[in-house]
């Protein structure tokens, strides 16, 4: 299973998904605002970061920057709302964005998604030994 932070502004939503991974078996950190994401990253440098596009009225592409550096094992999986990146652009900015999912979020959706990437991820620890 995968140590997973995430980053979302809502307390519904951040409630359901940490809810949601946990009852999926992976360790879940969760955190409202991006400087305490940031901080949670230096600490534990998780496996999966699923972050809300849109966290203090800002983008949370800083936070996504900072695991590339500090955990380039991470994977991020971007969730939002908006119609912005239509075309995929998340990609280009984000050198770790694996994938991007739209709101309303099929919950059964992240999870199969997080329970895909954990493997891989493993797998991929386990070869640099």
């Amino acid at each position: 299973m995968a140590d997973v932070l995430v980053l979302e502004d809502d307390p519904s939503l951040q409630f359901a998904f940490s809810e949601a991974l946990k009852d999926a078996g992976h360790t879940v950190f969760a955190e409202a605002h991006a400087d305490k994401a940031i901080e949670q990253i230096r600490r534990r440098a998780p496996d999966i970061l699923l972050l809300d596009l849109m966290v203090d009225g800002t983008y949370s592409t800083c936070v996504a920057d900072y695991a590339a550096f500090a955990a380039p094992q991470a994977h991020v999986i971007y969730v939002t709302g908006s119609g912005l990146f239509p075309k995929g652009e998340l990609f280009d900015m984000s050198t770790n964005t694996r994938w991007v999912l739209r709101k309303p979020v099929n919950i059964t959706e992240l999870t199969d998604m997080v329970d895909h990437i954990a493997p891989v991820i493993a797998q991929a620890l386990r070869k640099r030994g």
